[in-house]
């Protein structure tokens, strides 16, 4: 008996959830470049407080990706992405009500740092690997080049919506986007392929079981 091979493989939707994830999640660490003015103009803080917060939401980017992959390996790649995509819609949404700086230090730098670092290139890694046995290249370069899509489409967006001087549609914009992915993920990102039935995207069937050698019993 040999696992079933679909017309559509759902590694693609997979592949689909995933790059829109990472590029939701490249997009929410380039939002406070297009923050710095209405920020200065609304709550009067300087350029440099500004960048420091966003620069800490990129450290915090970077140290969080290795943690991400042990809690991948741990509780699975479906619940890290949630958690990530969960953290960064309740930073953004809480953000709307922030009067001092700690506030855009915890929201846009401590908490969406560490849900995006979740959403990082260990990421596609993870999703290639337990997805793809074919065409790995391929699903690992459109994974990679997510980040620097993010920040293409998502930042002129952004632009666009802060060129008033008001940064609360900044602010909407993102927990909007990160929240409409959370039920994508969750429907569409099984755990593995054994979840939906069928192996890795390209791999040839297996038997589940071994046949019995001739003459045994």
């Amino acid at each position: 008996m040999t696992r079933r091979k679909p017309s559509f493989h759902p590694a693609i939707l997979v592949l689909a959830a995933t790059f829109s994830a990472m590029l939701v999640s490249a997009g929410v660490r380039s939002a406070p470049s297009v923050l710095i003015l209405p920020f200065e103009m609304h709550f009067g803080w300087s350029r440099a407080a500004v960048s420091f917060g966003a620069a800490s939401g990129i450290l915090l980017y970077g140290l969080t990706a290795p943690f991400a992959a042990a809690l991948m390996h741990q509780v699975g790649i479906r619940k890290t992405m949630l958690a990530g995509l969960g953290l960064m819609t309740v930073s953004s949404f809480a953000s709307l009500w922030m009067q001092e700086y700690w506030q855009f230090m915890l929201t846009w730098g401590l908490l969406s740092g560490i849900g995006s670092g979740a959403l990082a290139s260990v990421l596609g890694a993870a999703i290639v690997n337990r997805w793809f046995a074919a065409r790995r290249g391929l699903a690992m370069g459109l994974l990679g080049a997510s980040t620097a899509t993010g920040s293409l489409a998502i930042v002129p967006i952004l632009a666009w919506l802060s060129t008033a001087g008001d940064w609360k549609p900044v602010a909407v914009f993102v927990t909007v986007s990160c929240a409409v992915l959370i039920p994508v993920v969750a429907w569409r990102v099984p755990e593995s392929p054994a979840d939906r039935g069928v192996g890795r995207f390209g791999e040839v069937n297996v038997p589940q079981e071994a046949p019995s050698a001739p003459g045994e019993s």
